[in-house]
């Protein structure tokens, strides 16, 4: 269906075992040795277990193409828990009359069969997959057909195939004679998020015939934290995936259309949350505009990835201007029961120069269109920038965030996110730590925000930029280098980007960070006359916070595309804040500017 249209022969993710996909992870590899060498003691038990969809019986099937062919080999996929009919299973696998035998009749003929084996020199193997199902009365049984047996060796050695739970039955005291006659027992561990990228490059280029780097390095992150490095599940979802680009005309993937895929696939999907935001800090004094989110952005520019990258970016230049003035707020004060509520916003010292970056962007910007009317955008016009070490890097995200809030450069050694956002925070600003998220709703909160990028390859390296705008199809980005904003297609960035934001933002107010249903008070009554000024709520009590207040809240998170709970939590409120005209925190659009 879709592999012509990504150059490559056949399906990559079939979930039909084909040894010519195979690939083997460091903890595979080492389980192959363990069970080569168990085979090859000819005694004893071999028990691997491992999750469902790690790989067990490929791993098997990859085991009995290293074993000579001289062997007779039995494989129960679905074993019966009953033990007559268990026998009679493995009797038709080894091509022995099986219907109407008692128990001793199907023994009898099976270690015939066996000492004919012996006597021919045949190895007779036999596995038996979902072990875990069986009572541990059939699994007894299985552990007397290895008494089957010459004077000097076993005649048939067994592997047991199962998930976890086989372990813990294997560890019981009922078991515990077929435990002690184990002598390989292996566990199997999903994938790491190196094995994750390194198997699906692999499974495209089996597919290919070559190499083939269809999924951006954030999407193969992202692929390996919804699967959990599930080998199965991964390929589950790298197929979907892969559907979904064709479907969209797309033949590269990223995270987004991973995302989007997850949405099928149900182990994975459970892994998805939507704007799940967590409070990291939060300041009670108060500062006029709104802080930058800095994002940690770690662009190799040496490597393939990043030259790539950075043939798709816009350098800005120019001088930084000063930061727009932001008018002194002081709300009008609405008289209820008696008690008035006065909103002061105190400016901070500034210095005497102030770097805007939102500004450097946007008049790059224009001067950009005016000297290049018909340029493209998708293509760089300029040098990229000095690498920048990633404490450099987190350094200019800092202070671009500190100069949007008109305050002082700070005088501290920043070289790390932490140092940069417990900065922020004795600054009396907020944190708040937004995952699995995306640039719409980035978008549609309309804060900058600290977002991460990673590195060009599968280690997770990552470094620290500012997200200042959004214009377009584009994002502005400051300590990507030379401490001035780039310009870069958001398609470009979502590549690299994991999902993660740290929204900075000024608590213009000393309330609580979360204001709910019961609750009384100032800030509920100021909660109350800023949704009535912006027309969400009617008649209540004021200074309680009533059913009426709870539906108000709720209407307005419903028009901001947050979740409708009736809470006045950290992002409504800061979505109040931008709504009423006598906040103006910084913004990632000029939507409302003319």
């Amino acid at each position: 269906m879709y592999t012509a249209f990504y150059g490559l022969s056949e399906k990559p993710f079939s979930l039909t075992p084909n040894p010519a996909f195979l690939y083997l992870s460091d903890s595979h590899r080492e389980a192959l040795a363990h069970l080569v060498y168990g085979l090859e003691q000819g005694e004893g038990f071999i028990v691997l277990s491992g999750e469902v969809g790690t790989g067990k019986t490929t791993l098997c099937r990859s085991l009995l193409e290293r074993i000579e062919p001289d062997s007779e080999v039995a494989i129960l996929f679905n074993p019966s828990n009953n033990d007559i009919e268990l026998l009679q299973s493995i009797s038709e696998e080894f091509g022995l009359p099986a219907e109407r035998r008692s128990r001793r009749q199907l023994v009898s003929a099976l270690n015939g069969f066996l000492l004919d084996c012996h006597g021919r020199e045949r190895r007779v193997i036999l596995i038996v997959d979902e072990a875990q199902n069986l009572s541990s009365a059939t699994l007894e049984q299985i552990r007397l057909l290895s008494n089957l047996e010459t004077a000097s060796s076993k005649l048939i050695q067994i592997i047991l195939l199962g998930q976890p739970e086989l372990e813990a039955k294997l560890d019981s005291d009922s078991l515990r004679q077929l435990r002690q006659r184990v002598t390989v027992r292996w566990s199997l561990r999903p994938f790491s998020v190196q094995d994750t990228g390194a198997y699906v490059q692999h499974r495209l280029a089996v597919a290919a015939g070559a190499a083939r780097e269809i999924f951006s390095p954030a999407a193969l992150r992202e692929v390996h934290r919804l699967t959990g490095g599930i080998p199965r599940l991964i390929n589950v979802l790298c197929d979907r995936a892969l559907l979904v680009g064709y479907a969209d005309s797309n033949h590269r993937i990223g995270m987004k259309r991973v995302r989007q895929a997850a949405r099928e696939v149900p182990d994975a999907s459970r892994r998805i949350g939507i704007w799940g935001i967590r409070k990291v800090g939060w300041a009670a004094a108060a500062s006029v505009g709104f802080l930058v989110v800095a994002g940690v952005a770690w662009l190799q520019w040496g490597s393939g990835a990043g030259l790539d990258l950075m043939t798709r970016v816009h350098l800005v230049s120019g001088s930084a201007p000063e930061l727009a003035a932001v008018s002194a707020a002081r709300a009008d004060a609405d008289r209820a029961s008696g008690t008035e509520v006065t909103v002061i916003v105190e400016l901070p010292p500034l210095e005497a120069e102030l770097p805007s970056a939102r500004e450097d962007w946007t008049d790059a910007r224009e001067s950009d269109a005016a000297a290049e009317p018909g340029a493209d955008s998708g293509e760089a016009r300029l040098e990229p920038p000095n690498q920048q070490s990633p404490a450099a890097a987190v350094a200019d995200a800092t202070r671009a965030t500190l100069a949007l809030h008109r305050l002082n450069r700070s005088d501290s050694t920043i070289s790390s996110r932490g140092e940069a956002l417990d900065e922020i925070r004795s600054r009396g600003l907020g944190v708040l730590e937004v995952f699995d998220t995306s640039f719409d709703a980035l978008r549609d909160l309309n804060y900058p925000a600290l977002i991460e990028l990673s590195s060009g390859d599968t280690e997770g390296e990552v470094r620290v930029v500012a997200l200042v705008g959004i214009e377009g199809g584009e994002a502005a980005l400051v300590g990507v280098g030379n401490r001035t904003p780039v310009r870069i297609s958001l398609d470009v960035v979502e590549e690299y980007w994991d999902g993660l934001a740290w929204v900075i933002w000024n608590p213009y107010l000393d309330i609580p960070d979360v204001i709910s249903e019961g609750a009384r008070g100032d800030e509920v009554l100021w909660l109350q006359q800023a949704l009535s000024r912006l027309g969400y709520l009617d008649a209540h009590v004021p200074g309680v916070f009533d059913a009426s207040t709870l539906r108000g809240v709720a209407r307005f998170q419903g028009q901001h595309a947050v979740e409708p709970d009736g809470v006045a939590g950290p992002r409504t409120q800061m979505l109040i804040y931008a709504d009423l005209e006598e906040f103006a925190p910084p913004q990632l659009d000029d939507r409302d500017a003319g």
